[in-house]
């Protein structure tokens, strides 16, 4: 199942979009649990070029030792959640070691993807939690279904062009632009279409001001308009949804006289 050589079971899982199915969890008896201290997981926004780091690192304490750390993501769309069970039995479950004191255990690892080179499908953009399980030496555990969380998203890329540079005070002015989201399978930037686009303003004090929005077409462009009463800079803005990357565009100054 695993695809890569660093934390194969959390990017093999992922690239195969891995869900594990429901089982019986297994009930702790032990009056003292190990205690889950950090777990964090990279989230990634990608386009079709250049590198990134995926990173998992979990840590975990216990008075007696930690024996243990394992972890298995899972689509949080799918839901479908990891028992206690399923990740103990996972044979991909557990992570390389990267620290150890009596008390304490730290795991994960880390990788740079090359983005043009590793060419991840479209299908495994979303939201994923990662189930973890801690065993101390001792024998008692602690199961969290869902202690990390993070995101895989397709970047995407915005334009803006105020159709004047100069408007009467009170006039309409239309921003167009274009909202482009890159398709991991055909390697190519497409439009994304029924999306919804604010139009900003910047103000006096420098703040970016919400003034209209619309919904992209199906090609990815966009339309927005509402009446200029002050000289400034425009911009329109993407805020992103569970499978894509938010995306801003650049800002241009038009004068209202």
């Amino acid at each position: 199942m695993p695809i890569r050589t660093a934390a194969p079971a959390l990017v093999g899982a992922l690239a195969l979009a891995a869900v594990a199915a429901p089982g019986t969890a297994f009930a702790a008896t032990q009056p003292v649990k190990p205690q889950i201290t950090h777990a964090a997981v990279t989230s990634l926004n990608m386009g079709l070029t250049g590198k990134v780091t995926f990173a998992v690192n979990i840590s975990a304490k216990d008075a007696k030792g930690v024996a243990s750390i394992k972890a298995l993501p899972y689509s949080l769309a799918a839901h479908a959640v990891p028992t206690q069970s399923d990740v103990a039995k996972e044979p991909g479950s557990s992570l390389p070691t990267l620290s150890r004191t009596a008390t304490t255990l730290t795991v994960g690892a880390s990788d740079v993807i090359n983005v043009a080179v590793d060419r991840f499908p479209n299908e495994i953009a979303g939201t994923y939690g990662v189930a973890i399980l801690v065993t101390a030496k001792d024998g008692s555990t602690t199961f969290e279904a869902k202690g990390a969380s993070y995101r895989w998203t397709r970047a995407d890329v915005l334009s803006a062009k105020p159709t004047a540079g100069t408007v009467r005070k009170g006039a309409l002015l239309t921003v167009k632009g274009l909202l482009d989201r890159a398709d991991w399978n055909k390697r190519v930037w497409a439009g994304n279409g029924g999306q919804v686009v604010l139009l900003q303003l910047r103000n006096a004090k420098g703040a970016w001001v919400t003034k209209a929005s619309a919904k992209t077409a199906a090609n990815g462009s966009v339309s927005v308009s509402v009446r200029d009463y002050a000289s400034g800079s425009w911009r329109l803005v993407y805020g992103g949804n569970a499978v894509s990357g938010a995306a801003v565009s650049g800002s241009s100054y038009v004068t209202a006289k």
